[in-house]
């Protein structure tokens, strides 16, 4: 990315970021350097491919404090592999108000570390697929959810032991 920060820094009014490959031992020492200017702009991420343990992606996601809207696509099975990196504690959190969406994360840590955040969870909107402990989730968004779909399926077609379940509320 080196080559391209003189064109990112260009870039003033940043809303949305996605990251297809996030790697918190390539991201987190040069994430100032690379991402401070879309700080007080930023309110979608979409990160995908995560290759990291859950107090890093926990980081980068607080260093944004406008983020409404949230998309993790984790692979669950890879992160392990990866060493853990120390980050400082989490102090404040963005307002999360906006739509998260989840695929793919059987990880406890990671929601019950968003659940603690500072500011709390706010989201309006939950999707929610192949995900284990999404209780965590919806206790937190109980007050705020409008709109909730949940998806768990093993195979390609619901049944009544792995069932797809969809909830809609509107207030």
């Amino acid at each position: 990315m080196q080559e391209h920060l003189p064109c990112l820094r260009s870039i003033t009014k940043l809303h949305t970021l996605t990251i297809n490959t996030f790697h918190p031992r390539l991201l987190i020492p040069v994430f100032n350097e690379h991402f401070s200017m879309f700080t007080n702009t930023l309110r979608n991420l979409d990160i995908r491919s995560a290759y990291a343990m859950e107090p890093q992606l926990l980081y980068v996601i607080c260093h944004f404090p406008l983020l409404e809207d949230l998309t993790i696509m984790y692979s669950a099975e890879e992160r392990a592999a990866h060493p853990k990196h120390r980050v400082p504690r989490i102090t404040q959190s963005p307002p999360l108000r906006g739509r998260l969406v989840v695929a793919q994360v059987r990880s406890w840590e990671l929601f019950k570390g968003l659940a603690a955040f500072p500011g709390g969870l706010n989201f309006r909107s939950l999707e929610l697929r192949r995900c284990e402990h999404p209780e965590v989730i919806f206790a937190r968004c109980g007050h705020t959810a409008t709109s909730i779909s949940y998806l768990w399926l093993s195979g390609d077609v619901p049944s009544e032991s792995n069932p797809s379940v969809h909830a809609h509320t509107v207030m």
